[in-house]
Formats: C-alpha cells, sequence, structure tokens
C-alpha cells in the first residue's frame, strides 16, 4: 500500500460496554446495541500497550532472543452519556433503583470483586467500513467527573483481562472491496 492510499485516522467513535459472562466473543450485532452503547467519546479513546520484555544475552553480552513475558493493555475514555449505572460496570459499587422513592443509588462500599465487562470501540472510517477494538476488562483503575461549565463526561480507565485463554484484546478493521482484493492470497 502506498502512503497515498493510508488512511488517517480521526479519534471520533462509540463505546460499548456491558458485564460479561461469556466464553467467545460474540457477534457485533450482540455487543454494538443500544443497551449496551454507553455513549460517544470525549477527548477521544486512547489503548495502552505494554509489554514486559526479556533479553537472553550470551557471554559477550549480546542479545541473542528476545522474549515478551507479560502484556498489559488498558483503554481510557471520557464517556458524554449520563446514565447512573454505568458507573457499576467500572468498580465494586452497585447500583439500585428504587420506583417507590423514585431515585437511583450508586453504592460505593470499600471493596470486593470487580465486574468483568467486555468493552468494544467503534470508529466509522472516512469510507464507511468500521474499525473495531475489543477487549475483556474490569475497572478497577478508577473514573474521573468533573461538574463544570462544559459538558460532563466520566473518564475511565480499564484494563485488559485473560478471560478467555489467549485473548486480551483485538482490532478489526473492515476492509472496501478494493483493499480485500488487494490482500495476498
Amino acid at each position: 500500500m502506498s502512503l497515498d492510499n493510508q488512511e488517517i485516522i480521526l479519534g471520533a467513535g462509540e463505546v460499548f460496554m456491558y458485564e460479561y459472562s461469556g466464553t467467545t466473543i460474540p457477534e457485533h450485532a450482540t455487543i454494538e446495541t443500544d443497551a449496551n452503547n454507553v455513549g460517544y467519546c470525549s477527548g477521544g479513546f486512547a489503548i495502552d500497550y505494554k509489554p514486559d520484555k526479556y533479553d537472553v544475552t550470551n557471554q559477550y553480552g549480546n542479545v541473542v532472543k528476545s522474549f515478551i513475558t507479560k502484556e498489559e493493555i488498558t483503554a481510557k475514555t471520557g464517556i458524554l452519556r449520563w446514565k447512573l449505572e454505568n458507573l457499576e460496570l467500572l468498580s465494586t459499587a452497585t447500583f439500585v433503583a428504587d420506583k417507590v422513592k423514585k431515585t437511583r443509588t450508586l453504592t460505593f462500599g470499600g471493596g470486593g470483586s470487580l465486574k468483568t465487562v467486555l468493552v468494544r470501540f467503534v470508529h466509522e472510517k472516512e469510507n464507511g467500513k468500521k474499525l473495531r477494538f475489543t477487549m475483556i476488562a474490569q475497572g478497577g483503575n478508577g473514573f474521573a467527573m468533573e461538574f463544570s461549565d462544559k459538558e460532563l463526561s466520566v473518564d475511565a480507565e480499564l484494563t485488559a483481562i485473560e478471560y478467555i485463554k489467549n485473548y486480551l484484546a483485538s482490532f478489526e478493521e473492515e476492509l472496501t472491496d478494493e483493499e480485500a482484493a488487494a490482500l495476498p492470497e
């Protein structure tokens, strides 16, 4: 692919998230629903990949082979949609809606097990095709909210876990017919 054909991707997209207990990554239509849509991003969606590398050296101090011994993937986003129960996915808090009192309450109790969530970021490219990032993750790194003169966003950080064997996260890019035809056999 020549440099002229490479797209410059801007960071806009939607975030889908829900509590997860499956054994495989579901189809797009199962993940990308209105119920799982936690909103558009404010300030983008950041993915951070940090491998731990181990170098094998010979008696002369030269590296002869390298291994990745650990991989850590985190995703950070500012979510624009206010929905109190979504914060339950990012922490150990519990959410209760009370029809009689006409309230919704999120209560933090000081600890407990983190929820396992499926996180999907979908970016629509200029050509109408989609770029998807998917990971199974847990919160626990906190979130931040600021009530100010700008729109409220929930800045959250999630860390990938190996809930499914040999799977932390994936990128999937839809291709046009021309891009698919240009792939090697």
